[in-house]
């Protein structure tokens, strides 16, 4: 009910909450305040430009595969529609990465300009009390956003929590390091699958896959 009432848009042309929720420039506009519109390039296959078309099937919750140029604006093509799925139904969106220091920095760029609390990394750069505060706002509902490496996947503190929130997405940020010459040198990335599939079984929330370049071979792996 809860899905059919707030994630699936209606064709009311007065309601309010569909015309304004499910619209993706005007939740930019809303959250990313210096930024008034997407990126015009690069473009699909089709002609469309990329970075709306990915924010669209994000807020729509689909599966999908992005590749878009370093600078090209990959970070709002995930952060956008997990703001989305916070606002509709406070799930939250477990984003994984394999740099401590990246994580941190997109927590920290996305506070500040969002003007929002609700981002968190999960990292061994965190003291104790940190790490205790990060997990509390995870079981509480204040995370929003989680970025983890895949290495907690295997932290059973980190699944306890995780299972106490309903996910709205799986992100793979830097998404290539998911192909064998990603997981020969990060073998945990081949246990994010399984993770997945054994918490979530056949009703796993929708897998999105970020990163910059992939070969033909590395998108089929992934």
């Amino acid at each position: 009910l809860l899905h059919q009432l707030r994630d699936v848009s209606c064709d009311q042309p007065t309601c309010t909450w569909c015309r304004t929720i499910h619209d993706p420039v005007s939740q930019l506009r809303r959250w990313f305040a210096l930024i008034h519109n997407f990126r015009t390039s690069p473009t699909l296959p089709d002609g469309r430009p990329a970075q709306p078309a990915i924010v669209e099937a994000g807020f729509a919750n689909k599966p999908l595969l992005a590749l878009l140029p370093t600078g090209g604006g990959k970070s709002l093509c995930f952060q956008l529609p997990a703001i989305n799925r916070y606002l509709r139904r406070g799930s939250l969106t477990i984003v994984i990465s394999p740099l401590q220091s990246l994580m941190h920095d997109q927590v920290d760029n996305f506070r500040d300009k969002t003007r929002t609390q609700f981002a968190y990394a999960l990292t061994g750069r965190l003291t104790p009390p940190e790490r205790r505060a990060t997990l509390d706002a995870v079981r509480s509902g204040e995370a929003g956003i989680l970025y983890a490496s895949p290495e907690q996947l295997r932290n059973s503190t980190f699944k306890k929590a995780i299972t106490l929130r309903e996910i709205g997405a799986w992100v793979f940020d830097e998404a290539h390091c998911l192909s064998k010459w990603g997981h020969d040198f990060r073998p945990d990335y081949l246990y994010a699958a399984r993770f997945v599939r054994e918490l979530q079984g056949g009703n796993a929330a929708p897998i999105v896959c970020v990163t910059a370049t992939a070969k033909q071979e590395v998108r089929d792996e992934i």
